[in-house]
């Protein structure tokens, strides 16, 4: 007798059903990432609180909840042990958002390392999450969008809901695969590391990722959700926080109908603590010169960029109800 469970002959795989149709969430990657990026030496192992974190992170909340608008922010365990980092995730939690794990110390190869350093990675994060806000962490995402089936089971495994790690832009991997090849080439140093192109095949839209193919929908329900990042116009234009920068307020508007139309699922906005802050909050930094030299986005001020994201945020609130991922996951 044949299981009345199972699915039909080349019918498409489940679905998630989210709670919420939208999600901004930010990742909340300190200056010492940026370093690693292009190849700076690192300058934040003293302690001190980061600028991207007492300015920016404060900046975001208040604007969400100007807005109305619970967001899910990604964050580094390591920071954690800064006690002004504490005392702002504590007043994230308070406000609503919700506190989601990325890894404790932001390695760009994570899926690159034996398996007891991932666990570790992800389990350290959870523990000191709980330790300041008194709840596990059910999400996560991995350095740089750099994730693979194993990061994934683990994270699985450490009791995590969800993973939003999986970034289907195609331009945006031409484009990092072609200045990791330049800086090479040039022989800068630079802690970036690239992401499987498989990922390049992921659905757009929120799917159950199959255990040993992570960038492929799971044939059955797995009470696990991959929430890819949203991308646009063929897997060419990232819908994230730097990509805001290149548009006015004219040509968002304009924008926004398709690119609300091409997500009739989920949106998942992503976004950076640096999105944040511009190039003034960062006077007392070091190495502010030659960051602002390869962050350009730093160069745009403040008040610009909150007027776009302000936006942005109103334009999604109008049709889609916004919540943070663990509201969005929590009936699956």
């Amino acid at each position: 007798m044949g299981d009345s469970n199972r699915q039909p002959m080349n019918s498409p795989p489940p679905r998630p059903e989210l709670d919420a149709d939208a999600n901004v969430s930010v990742d909340v990657d300190g200056l010492d990432c940026y370093r690693a990026i292009h190849g700076l030496s690192q300058g934040c192992d003293s302690g001190e609180a980061d600028p991207l974190w007492t300015v920016g992170i404060e900046r975001a909340r208040q604007l969400f909840d100007q807005v109305g608008v619970a967001a899910t922010f990604f964050v580094v365990g390591r920071d954690l042990e800064i006690e002004a980092h504490r005392q702002q995730t504590i007043q994230l939690v308070e406000s609503g958002h919700e506190i989601a794990n990325h890894s404790y110390d932001h390695p760009y190869d994570l899926r690159r390392h034996p398996e007891v350093e991932l666990l570790y990675q992800i389990e350290a994060t959870n523990r000191i999450i709980a330790d300041v806000t008194g709840t596990r962490p059910v999400g996560f995402r991995t350095p740089g969008y750099n994730v693979d089936a194993d990061v994934i089971a683990l994270s699985r495994r450490s009791g995590h809901r969800y993973d939003a790690s999986v970034f289907p832009c195609i331009s945006y991997w031409l484009a990092k695969a072609a200045v990791m090849g330049w800086r090479a080439m040039r022989g800068d140093r630079s802690k970036s590391d690239a992401t499987d192109p498989k990922t390049l095949l992921s659905p757009r839209q929120p799917y159950f990722p199959d255990p040993l193919e992570c960038w492929h929908p799971a044939p059955t329900r797995t009470g696990y959700v991959e929430i890819p990042v949203a991308t646009f116009a063929g897997r060419m234009i990232p819908i994230i926080g730097t990509s805001l920068h290149l548009l006015d307020g004219a040509g968002l508007h304009r924008l926004w109908p398709q690119i609300d139309r091409s997500f009739p699922r989920f949106f998942n906005l992503e976004m950076h603590a640096i999105d944040f802050v511009d190039a003034t909050d960062l006077k007392e930094v070091t190495d502010v010169e030659e960051l602002v030299a390869r962050q350009p986005d730093l160069r745009i001020p403040w008040h610009k960029k909150k007027e776009r994201y302000r936006r942005l945020l109103e334009l999604m609130t109008r049709r889609r109800v916004v919540a943070t991922l663990a509201e969005a996951t929590a009936s699956i």
